[in-house]
């Protein structure tokens, strides 16, 4: 009987360590000084080089003049070295996507890990009311996610119509938390290795 329960428990340990080493994360801000009563949720999934972002935005209760959102951005990394948008409001092809953080001016400056997906003045891809979503694929090198960073980052300019409207962004930094699953996932690979380990003192 001590084999079989030994087997069940080795199963437990490799699902456990096989899986564990995926990172993921949700992140969400709101309440923040510069978020003009939008919600905002960044989804981070992936391993080792290879990763997805997902941002929403969820405009309904934004106070302010514009209405249009014309550039978003986000940071895990202090390097990216390569990303694509694959999902945007209105369609990919309005888009541009650089390495840059957000200004006045829409994705500008210098990269250092932001990946900025901008729609150039006139804006009229992602109107305010509802919710916006993006996406991308991108990739970092080994071991850089979330490292050397005093937070990740979630960045959107707000614009009117003509592209004009200046001192409407948000900037905000947050903390990697892990998704519960990556937890759980964590957790089942440290209690297989526990019980495994028990199982072998008792049979030896």
């Amino acid at each position: 009987m001590s084999k079989i329960y030994g087997v069940i428990l080795a199963g437990f340990l490799v699902m456990g360590l096989m899986v564990a080493p995926a990172q993921a994360l949700v992140a969400t801000i709101q309440d923040c000084p510069s978020c003009f009563g939008s919600i905002y949720e960044l989804e981070i999934l992936g391993s080792g080089t290879s990763y997805t972002a997902a941002l929403s935005i969820d405009t309904s209760g934004y106070v302010g003049p514009a209405t249009y959102i014309s550039a978003v951005n986000f940071k895990v990394s202090n390097d990216v070295t390569s990303f694509g948008l694959t999902a945007a409001p209105g369609g990919t092809g309005g888009w541009t996507t650089i390495e840059a953080n957000i200004s006045n001016s829409g994705c500008a400056g210098g990269g250092q890990g932001f990946v900025c997906s901008q729609d150039p003045a006139p804006v009229s891809l992602a109107p305010i009311g509802g919710l916006l979503e993006w996406a991308w694929n991108f990739t970092i090198p080994e071991g850089s996610l979330f490292a050397g960073l005093f937070g990740a980052h979630i960045g959107a300019k707000y614009n009117n119509a003509a592209g004009t409207l200046n001192g409407q962004i948000t900037s905000e930094e947050f903390t990697q938390v892990p998704e519960p699953s990556s937890l759980l996932l964590l957790g089942t690979g440290i209690l297989g290795l526990g019980a495994f380990a028990w199982v072998r003192n008792r049979r030896g």
